[in-house]
C-alpha cells in the first residue's frame, strides 16, 4: 500500500502531503475474474511469489470445485513456465492455463478491476493502516460483484464466427 499524490479522503482539516511520500504497509491483492458470471474472488497475501500463487490457486479450486477451468496468467516469475511449484499445483488442481503476451494489460480483465481500485480507492485515500485499506477494497469488490454492469467483455474468449440463433 502506498500513499499516492492527488486527491485523498481524510478527516484532517488540512492535508499536507510530503514530497517523498512513505509506504505505510505492503500487501498483495490476488484476484480471479469469472468471465461467465462477472464475479471476482480475491485474497490479500503478504507476497507474490510461487508459494502465494499456489495458496491462491488452492482457494480458487475451493471456490470452483469440480469445474473445468482455464486460468489466464500474466508473465511473471511465478508463471507455470518459470516456476516448478506453480506448474505442479496447476496440474494437481487440474487447471489449464493460457499466457498473456508481455505488455498486454488490456487483455486481462483483472487489470480493469485493478484500475478501478486504483482510481476509486487508492488515489483518493491517505490510509495509514493496511487492514483498513484491505477492508475498503473488499467492500468495493463485494459491491462490484452485485452490480448488473460487472461483466467485462473479453474479446479473445469469443469467436468472431459464432452466431446467436
Amino acid at each position: 500500500m502506498k500513499s499516492y499524490g492527488g486527491r485523498r479522503y481524510t478527516l484532517a482539516k488540512r492535508l499536507v502531503l510530503t514530497r517523498n511520500q512513505k509506504t505505510h504497509g505492503r500487501f498483495y491483492l490476488f484476484m480471479s475474474y469469472d468471465a461467465e458470471s462477472g464475479q471476482a474472488h480475491w485474497m490479500f497475501l503478504p507476497g507474490k511469489g510461487a508459494k502465494y500463487v499456489a495458496q491462491f490457486l488452492h482457494h480458487l479450486r475451493k471456490w470452483y470445485p469440480d469445474v473445468p477451468m482455464w486460468v489466464v496468467l500474466d508473465q511473471d516469475r511465478a508463471h507455470p513456465c518459470k516456476s516448478r511449484l506453480t506448474r505442479q499445483i496447476m496440474r494437481e488442481l487440474h487447471f489449464h492455463w493460457i499466457s498473456l503476451p508481455k505488455g498486454s494489460p488490456d487483455d486481462n480483465p483483472v487489470e480493469t478491476i485493478f484500475s478501478d481500485i486504483q482510481l476509486m480507492i487508492l488515489d483518493n485515500s491517505n490510509d495509514t493502516d493496511a487492514k483498513f485499506t484491505q477492508h475498503r477494497i473488499s467492500a468495493y469488490l463485494r459491491g462490484r460483484n452485485h452490480r448488473k454492469d460487472r461483466i467485462i467483455h473479453v474479446s479473445y474468449l469469443y469467436s468472431k464466427h459464432s452466431h446467436a440463433h
